[in-house]
């Protein structure tokens, strides 16, 4: 079965961006090294790289280009092109790719880096997987594979079934779509950090769309930073309202 790969992009100005997307070997892989294995296992005829959602100047390397903004996409593949040979430091490349130093490693190298393709109109994660499926089907691609952090994998997963059961032409992808987690999260943050609102289903539980409430909640988030903060600081107030009559109420 043809396989396209995602991998998806990472803002280039979020805090440590080099661990989420490149991780710290030999066991906690980034989204870079980590699609590179999810490519090798499944012989990927097409990887993707985006967006084009943030740029940064390329501070890597002998000649950095301290005053040429890459966009992302660029950036992250520019990168992984720098240090490829590091990416045999990660246990789980090494088990697939052989080591830096063997024939096997340079040529899985060279065919890899071939066939990726570069996004870089994409703005968000719908965008994104959206613009890489239409790449997909221009090259008969059968199967998705998206790889991204653990905490961002989820919400793609959700808007590539999203996105193939809305667009006909996109059918193919509806039972073929896998989503591979890296290791390395967001700053701070783990899976159990990630929030999976579903609609209600289980008959022993209420069945008023909480789903709903929170989306329209989540939809306003690009207000101004002080109308958020109040949207927040409200919430805020009205869950510890309803907090204090359930743990009140637990107790007796």
């Amino acid at each position: 079965m043809k396989t396209g790969v995602v991998i998806h992009g990472c803002n280039l100005h979020i805090e440590n961006w080099r661990h989420v997307a490149w991780g710290d070997p030999p066991n906690r892989i980034g989204r870079m090294p980590h699609g590179i294995v999810v490519a090798q296992q499944f012989d990927a005829a097409v990887i993707v790289m985006g967006t084009g959602a943030s740029s940064e100047p390329f501070h890597f390397g002998e000649q950095p280009d301290d005053d040429v903004e890459l966009p992302e996409a660029e950036y992250s593949l520019r990168y992984l092109n720098e240090f490829f040979q590091d990416t045999a430091e990660f246990d789980s490349v090494k088990k697939q790719l052989g080591s830096a130093d063997s024939p096997e490693f340079s040529k899985a190298r060279d065919l890899l880096l071939s066939r990726i393709v570069l996004d870089l109109k994409s703005q968000n994660t719908v965008e994104e997987i959206f613009n890489a499926a239409e790449i997909f089907l221009e090259r008969d691609v059968e199967r998705v594979i998206l790889v991204s952090s653990p905490s961002h994998v989820v919400r793609a997963l959700r808007d590539a079934t999203d996105i193939f059961a809305r667009d006909s032409r996109f059918a193919r992808y509806q039972n073929n779509v896998l989503a591979s987690p890296s290791v390395t999260c967001y700053e701070g943050s783990t899976p159990a950090d990630v929030v999976v609102i579903e609609p209600p289903h289980r008959p022993d539980r209420h069945v008023l769309p909480t789903h709903r409430r929170i989306q329209r909640m989540l939809d306003l988030q690009k207000m101004s930073g002080d109308e958020l903060v109040s949207l927040i600081e409200d919430f805020d107030q009205l869950l510890q309202r309803y907090e204090h009559r359930f743990y009140r109420g637990q107790k007796r």
